[in-house]
């Protein structure tokens, strides 16, 4: 794989691309692929399997200086083992395909790719002092490894979840077209109605905090058109930075990490006279919602 391909996939734009001095390369054992490398552990912790999904920490430096790394963007790298057929044949591939065979959980890996010429050209933009640089260096390190039944396990958790949740929210909104939660929902200046269902133990929410919730979105009639429980991530923003609809913005902010809440947003806090995919115009909303 092509340096600007592989710094894509990464999240890295080309400004990133990066070198290493040739250091430990010239000390490490080579792989598959043609690079060159370093178990720092040998942990001998679970081994990763065909369609098991890893969890990693990846940073990428040019000599000395760390250009991007998971670590300071709060996230892990997920890379699931691809079968034989899957991978490339007859091109160039990233050190981390060769990390996926090499590691296991635990593991601390060093990697150095070389430069070749396509790179080298890419890194014309850079400063002198990096062009001269013959080596890419990966920092990768193994978290976790979900094997195939840990993810099948949790898929099925995942789906029990939703079907409580939709059975919880279709109830919810016959009760709450009846007139039924009257008496329970509190309604802000702006007109958004809340029910509270757990405040949350955890620290209280602040404009500008990244969030992540889990969430059930239906329409009063009960039909469902958006949830997180089904694909078993959480949903990420910034707290009051005009990332999500008014009234799940201004509800989530009503709560503390742990809590758990159902938002009815009128038409003017949702997507007003405008439909948007399969919610109608002028639709008021019914959002469950799990802050982590």
């Amino acid at each position: 794989m092509r340096l600007l391909i592989f710094l894509a996939a990464f999240g890295l734009s080309a400004s990133l691309m990066t070198a290493c001095k040739n250091g430990g390369a010239s000390q490490g054992t080579p792989t598959e692929h043609g690079h060159t490398y370093i178990n720092h552990t040998n942990k001998n912790g679970v081994k990763p399997q065909v369609g098991d999904k890893i969890y990693s920490h990846v940073s990428v430096f040019i000599a000395d200086s760390m250009f991007n790394s998971t670590r300071t963007s709060g996230r892990q790298f997920e890379m699931v083992v691809p079968t034989p057929e899957e991978v490339p044949a007859g091109k160039p591939l990233s050190p981390l395909f060769d990390a996926m065979f090499l590691g296991t959980e635990g593991d601390s890996m060093t990697f150095y790719q070389t430069v070749d010429s396509t790179m080298a050209k890419n890194m014309e933009q850079l400063p002198e002092r990096f062009r001269k640089e013959k080596f890419i260096r990966f920092e990768v390190v193994f978290v976790k490894v979900e094997t195939a039944a840990d993810k099948k396990k949790k898929e099925e958790e995942a789906m029990a979840r939703f079907t409580g949740i939709q059975t919880k929210m279709t109830q919810m909104a016959a009760d709450y077209k009846a007139g039924k939660l009257n008496s329970q929902l509190t309604t802000t200046a702006s007109g958004l109605k809340v029910l509270i269902e757990e405040k949350g133990t955890g620290a209280p929410l602040k404009v500008g905090d990244k969030v992540e919730t889990n969430y059930y979105g239906c329409l009063t009639d009960g039909k469902m058109f958006d949830n997180s429980f089904q694909r078993g991530e959480p949903l990420g923003f910034a707290l009051g930075a005009g990332q999500m609809i008014k009234g799940f913005d201004e509800g989530t902010q009503l709560l503390n990490h742990g809590g758990k809440a159902t938002f009815f947003l009128p038409p003017a806090l949702g997507y007003g006279d405008q439909a948007s995919g399969p919610i109608p115009a002028n639709s008021e909303l019914i959002f469950y919602v799990e802050v982590q």
